[in-house]
């Protein structure tokens, strides 16, 4: 494991106990994430993989990162203070912000997963509600072989942002792909396309959306 996983994890418990302190998550979350993340740092401290079950290729894996970004239509915004639904008008945002969310696109855009999960803990220091920064944060999660803790930020994101459209996607991926539910992830992408995305991103949700249409229909048969 490398010293920037390392660093996250032992990081990722300090901030637990901050956000459990602001009452930005629950007690039955806490002490999942807690455990999970005091396994695995444990391993990284004894320079072992022996206590966690999640293989270093996990992390490799975030190296595709860009890849999936173009393919299924990831970073809808991409210009530093672009406009989110229901948010501030353009350049309004905070200018800190708007820089970190640029830095963290440009890491997703380069594959350093870590550096783009630290630069969202950041803002959601600052705006523990801030929808990109938890889609964001959880769809990496998910990405690292962590299905069910990216939905926690995911859910949190739509709960900021009903209208905010990644998250939508996705939730729907964790619940098609992760949880083999595609009738919990056909909504999800309907409300995904229902936000008029750029026609290539579009045609690939409807796709995936189709797919899940049919999973669903040979279930019932």
């Amino acid at each position: 494991m490398s010293a920037d996983e390392r660093e996250f994890l032992l990081r990722s418990l300090r901030d637990l106990d901050a956000e459990r302190d602001a009452g930005d998550i629950d007690a039955a979350d806490y002490d999942e994430l807690r455990d999970d993340y005091t396994a695995r740092a444990a391993a990284v401290l004894r320079g072992t993989e022996s206590a966690s079950p999640r293989p270093r290729r996990r992390w490799l894996v975030l190296g595709a990162i860009a890849t999936v970004a173009v393919v299924a239509g990831l970073l809808v915004a991409t210009t530093s203070g672009q406009r989110l639904p229901n948010g501030p008008a353009t350049g309004s945002i905070d200018a800190s912000t708007a820089e970190r969310l640029d830095l963290a696109r440009q890491y997703i855009a380069d594959g350093k997963a870590v550096e783009a999960l630290k630069t969202y803990d950041q803002i959601l220091k600052v705006n523990p509600r801030h929808p990109e920064a938890l889609a964001y944060r959880g769809w990496l999660v998910r990405l690292a072989g962590l299905p069910d803790d990216g939905l926690k930020y995911i859910d949190r994101a739509i709960a900021a942002d009903p209208s905010y459209p990644d998250a939508h996607f996705f939730r729907a991926m964790v619940l098609w792909k992760d949880h083999k539910d595609p009738a919990g992830a056909i909504p999800e992408f309907r409300q995904f396309l229902a936000s008029n995305p750029p026609s290539d991103r579009a045609a690939a949700v409807q796709q995936a959306l189709e797919q899940a249409e049919a999973e669903l229909a040979a279930q019932g048969t």
